[in-house]
């Protein structure tokens, strides 16, 4: 495990272990000498084996796609493709492989690191791709950037995204902007949205567990916290689909910033629209960014 500082602000990463982010530090001004934890630090014991089962903490890549594949089958372009079952989604599958999967250190300063996970093709995923992850972090804020590469002969689907554990409150205020709303099925699938007007969200989450699919997000999560800190999560325009989830516990938030929303491939096939679907072609890449930072409110 390595970590990457400054000033007084720590991002904690595993390339072996699915290129997480395993913690985060981040001062809440440039001028600050101490800095506040951010996200609920990734369990420091997990075997590779147990990257099966989720362990919460840190911040995960979604590579080469998020959420589900209903059923594990995969409909592209008139064929269809079986992709293995995830124990805890079954029978469907979730989240894609690359954050099960060690990834290289490319490079690596005090403040800036870039990882690379490359894969020929098989059952995990049917077609070749690599994928790079940037960290850039400053006192305040730490930048992630997420690229996807087609390296097959073939077009493929592909999906982006970021799946951020962060600290949680009951008294916190969760605040974005997404006005498509595509309701949950009871297997954390999507079904159809049937308006596009569902309200900008502020205020504390309701009791129990909270999960939401949306679209159209405008690219800003802000978190207030009980304590004070205001936690801020923005993206680009290619990640214009949001994840909220608060399980019943309450022990974390994950605010999640995807390219397409769940079972979105198969949705695409069947031809609806909005889905956030891309189809890369040989050599082409899907990139976005994201920043979260901490400031006061």
């Amino acid at each position: 495990m390595y970590t990457l500082t400054a000033g007084a602000a720590r991002l904690g990463f595993l390339a072996s272990a699915g290129g997480r982010v395993t913690s985060l530090e981040l001062c809440s001004s440039d001028l600050d000498e101490s800095a506040k934890c951010v996200l609920r630090p990734f369990p420091g014991n997990v075997e590779p084996a147990q990257l099966l089962r989720w362990p919460k903490g840190g911040i995960y890549p979604l590579i080469p796609y998020s959420n589900r594949v209903k059923d594990g089958i995969l409909r592209f372009r008139g064929k269809q493709y079986d992709l293995p079952s995830l124990p805890d989604a079954h029978p469907h599958t979730l989240h894609g492989h690359a954050h099960r999967m060690a990834w290289e250190t490319m490079s690596l300063t005090r403040s800036h690191v870039t990882m690379r996970y490359v894969y020929s093709g098989g059952s995990e995923w049917p077609w070749p791709f690599s994928a790079t992850q940037g960290i850039d972090l400053e006192p305040t804020r730490a930048r992630i950037s997420l690229c996807l590469q087609n390296d097959g002969p073939a077009p493929m689907p592909a999906g982006i995204g970021l799946h951020p554990y962060f600290q949680h409150d009951l008294d916190d205020r969760i605040a974005f902007d997404a006005p498509i709303d595509w309701p949950v099925t009871t297997d954390y699938r999507a079904d159809l949205p049937r308006d596009h007007s569902a309200p900008h969200e502020s205020g504390p989450l309701p009791p129990g567990e909270v999960t939401l699919y949306r679209s159209g997000w405008r690219g800003l999560c802000v978190i207030d916290r009980a304590n004070g800190d205001r936690i801020k999560m923005e993206a680009d325009s290619t990640l214009s689909h949001f994840v909220l989830h608060r399980p019943a516990s309450a022990e974390h938030l994950c605010a999640e910033p995807v390219s397409h929303v769940a079972d979105g491939f198969n949705l695409f096939a069947e031809g609806h629209q909005g889905t956030g679907t891309v189809v890369l072609e040989p050599g082409e890449t899907l990139k976005g960014i994201v920043t979260i930072s901490l400031g006061a409110t």
